[in-house]
């Protein structure tokens, strides 16, 4: 059996540096994907009068750097409505349930057989989190857990969701990935993400 995460690995708690305080909170706007709140915060540095922030809420996510036996990568090519592009991204997804290690592990496994076909090697496979990043701080709370999955396999095609188009599957060295961010063919936050905390841990 593959080997799960070691368990339990750091979860990002919200507030818990020190000084930091919601003075009052109200809501403008909810659906199922996101909600729109005006806050008003004390802050470590500033504690004299409350600050207001508008913030968009959103779930907790995952983003996975699924490598092959052979070294390479896999990406995937997405289509992005907000800004009518299609994207070459690892797989990535948010967390419907309960944020848990558990759940966390499970979705980021789930979304990389979604998105690409892909499952951790039956025999040596290891799924590695590696914290987590935030896409956007000054607008959303959003928190993306970031993992390394090595070695995975092709085992099925991809079966994205309803609201979801993934046209291709790609595979790259990691020379081709570098040179993908460098030529600004990778732009998205969370790929990026990746790519900085494997290289900062020696995986590149």
């Amino acid at each position: 059996m593959p080997a799960t995460p070691a368990l339990p690995f750091p979860l990002f708690q919200p507030g818990s540096e020190p000084g930091w305080e919601i003075v009052s909170s109200e809501r403008k706007f909810e659906n199922p994907h996101v909600s729109v709140d005006l806050n008003r915060y004390l802050t470590p540095g500033r504690r004299e009068k409350p600050q207001p922030w508008m913030v968009v809420g959103r779930k907790a996510a995952v983003a996975i750097a699924p490598r092959l036996a052979d070294g390479r990568f896999v990406l995937i090519s997405q289509e992005r409505l907000p800004v009518r592009q299609t994207m070459w991204e690892f797989p990535a997804g948010q967390i419907d349930t309960e944020t848990t290690c558990e759940s966390i592990a499970a979705t980021a496994l789930n979304e990389m057989r979604e998105e690409a076909g892909l499952a951790l090697d039956p025999e040596n496979g290891q799924l590695t989190p590696m914290g987590w990043f935030f896409p956007s701080q000054g607008f959303t709370d959003e928190c993306v857990y970031l993992f390394h999955a090595e070695p995975v396999c092709v085992v099925s095609q991809p079966e994205p969701e309803g609201s979801e188009h993934i046209s291709a599957v790609r595979f790259a060295s990691a020379g081709e990935l570098r040179g993908m961010i460098a030529e600004n063919e990778i732009t998205n936050a969370l790929s990026l993400a990746l790519f900085a905390r494997m290289a900062a841990k020696g995986l590149l």
